[in-house]
């Protein structure tokens, strides 16, 4: 006989909301029986919508785009072509050298919809009387270096992609440095290797201060490698955490401190550690977090969406253009752009529909990522870009983590093209059924907790070839050269929460394994099933925790607006621990955090 046990909702999910659960019985009432041979459909509404709704696997993703960005390099270049659009530092009247014109890329080189379009229109011809339409084609825009029209124009610079993480990637190689110098202190490590830190011997305590927010805790353990400790049993390598910060405000997120009376004789520290949080010192192995970078894979092509403009948009920033007295090629009275107040829809056309997908994790991915590559259709970039992390961008410094190619993207790749002698290389598309392989987070991942921290994450850094655009790329930052260029650096993936995951973790004894959620896995050092529930749609936590979206005609309708982040190598101040300064407003030569 098959047992049915009928399941409060509070039970079904941590905090969950109790329901109404009594049938209550009107007897004053006009209802009859049913004949054979009728039929009757009894629906609630609020039940099927609730049905639908969670059964539904269709995403409709879409939102606003914002560029936020400061054009701050000024050069200059000897392609003709270029020259002739530059944003030039004084207005081409006073010009002593009449083969130097010094100034800032046009804006539409950055943009996400170029305005600079090659189109034809018809002007209507004057006239008072009634005749035979003729029309008055004109062409404007240039077809010289690219052809770009208003079809073209979102996907010239930058394409996006709905993308997904479908394995981590362990084994990928990093570099962290102390100072920058050639020969100095630094070193180079697998992502599973864990989070840096430089280390302070103190009289008493040695402080360990990591570049990025290290996720551990007061009364946690540290499993630390490198220096002495190289050969060590795991125990050996374990250490109490025995508090976390100093005197630096909100340093707690990236300080911690070990006391050496715990530390065996004949141990020291280096000057760089690599250390993994650890969770229960008696069960080292299996309450260590792991440490790996994400991989990514493309679900949509290139033209997989529609971009346009914005209307009835406030800009907070001013747009900077003005009219040149006279440009290179001797031409009066040119209005060109240094910067722009952009924000673009993106709609992708067709809904994502959640089946088929496993992520990294073994389970139907919770989250996709829009994902936004610069293309470099003009091809006045380096073409891939190079993928770094948080600790591998200094304020004053180039790392040289970048130099040569070793840090490209793979998963990009180029084609080249000449125009009057100069060879430029721009981004291939991602079209068909064409799948691209992208680096994305460092992250950690505690198989205790059964969740990702985001410990960095994935940069991409592009920089100008001297040959094309001169700003002073290979000296404008200490340790720049010729092999390891300043540049501009922007983060190409951005998290969309499709489900949520419960912030509890569930746990089992049970051999019904096929009633089990697919994200239940097995702990074999406890002997029970571990797994974190999945929200309905519809319902949020008193946290926050939930998703709420509106659900139409068998979709769910994601909306998600993305600040776009495009930094200036040079005068990003990029991870100061404690508090920034504040730049001054009314001074207009002052260089923002972009």
């Amino acid at each position: 006989m098959e047992k049915k046990q009928i399941i409060l909702p509070s039970k079904k999910f941590a905090k969950a909301d109790d329901q109404e659960l009594e049938l209550k019985l009107n007897l004053d009432n006009s209802d009859t029986l049913m004949r054979i041979g009728e039929r009757d459909i009894i629906l609630d509404i609020d039940e099927q919508y609730y049905k639908e709704r969670n059964e539904s696997i269709n995403y409709k993703i879409y939102g606003k785009l914002k560029m936020v960005f400061r054009n701050l390099y000024s050069g200059s270049t000897p392609y003709s072509y270029l020259k002739q659009r530059l944003y030039l530092t004084s207005d081409g009247s006073n010009i002593q050298d009449s083969t130097v014109f010094d100034g800032y890329l046009p804006y539409d080189e950055f943009a996400f919809l170029r305005r600079d379009v090659y189109r034809e229109v018809n002007l209507p011809v004057t006239g008072n009387t009634l005749g035979t339409f003729t029309p008055n084609i004109v062409k404007s825009g240039s077809t010289a270096h690219t052809t770009v029209t208003p079809i073209s124009a979102p996907y010239q610079n930058w394409n996006l992609y709905l993308s997904y993480v479908y394995s981590g990637d362990s084994e990928f190689n990093m570099v962290y440095t102390l100072t920058g110098a050639t020969g100095s202190t630094k070193v180079s490590f697998t992502a599973k290797d864990g989070i840096p830190f430089r280390v302070v011997d103190y009289t008493t305590y040695y402080e360990l201060t990591s570049p990025v927010e290290h996720g551990m805790s007061e009364g946690e353990h540290v499993v630390l490698s490198g220096s002495t400790l190289t050969g060590l049993t795991l125990t050996g390598r374990t250490f109490y955490i025995n508090s976390v910060g100093n005197e630096t405000f909100d340093s707690k997120k990236y300080v911690i401190n070990i006391i050496k009376s715990q530390i065996k004789t004949g141990t020291t520290f280096s000057t760089i550690m690599l250390g993994k949080r650890c969770k229960d010192f008696t069960n080292i192995v299996a309450s260590t977090s792991q440490y790996y970078v994400h991989k990514h894979k493309t679900l949509t092509n290139e033209g997989g969406y529609i971009m346009d403009s914005l209307g009835f948009e406030s800009p907070v920033f001013e747009d900077e253009k003005k009219l040149l007295f006279e440009n290179s090629a001797n031409i009066n009275d040119v209005v060109v752009e240094r910067n722009r107040m952009e924000s673009v829809l993106y709609d992708f056309k067709e809904p994502l529909k959640l089946s088929g997908l496993t992520n990294n994790l073994g389970f139907s991915p919770t989250n996709v990522f829009v994902t936004a590559i610069f293309r470099n259709g003009n091809g006045y970039f380096n073409y891939p870009p190079k993928v770094g992390y948080k600790f591998n961008f200094h304020d004053t410094w180039i790392d040289e983590h970048f130099s040569g190619i070793t840090s490209n993207e793979n998963g990009l790749s180029g084609g080249t093209f000449t125009r009057d002698s100069f060879t430029f290389t721009s981004g291939n598309t991602i079209t068909g059924d064409t799948v691209a392989i992208l680096n994305g987070a460092f992250v950690e991942y505690n198989p205790k907790e059964m969740t990702e921290r985001i410990v960095s994450e994935a940069f991409h850094k592009i920089t100008n070839p001297v040959t094309i655009f001169n700003h002073g790329q290979t000296s404008g930052s200490t340790y720049a050269s010729s092999t390891n260029l300043e540049g501009l650096i922007y983060q190409p993936h951005y998290r969309i929460k499709l489900r949520e995951l419960s912030p509890y973790t569930e746990t089992a004894n049970t051999n019904d394994i096929f009633n089990l959620p697919e994200n239940a896995k097995y702990d074999p050092y406890d002997k029970v099933w571990r797994w974190r529930d999945i929200y309905d749609h519809g319902y949020v936590d008193s946290d926050g925790f939930g998703t709420d979206f509106p659900f139409m005609n068998g979709n769910h309708y994601v909306k998600a607006n993305i600040n776009f982040y495009l930094r200036n190598e040079r005068y990003y101040k990029n991870k100061s621990n404690g508090i920034m300064n504040f730049m001054d407003v009314n001074n207009k030569n002052s260089n923002s955090d972009c």
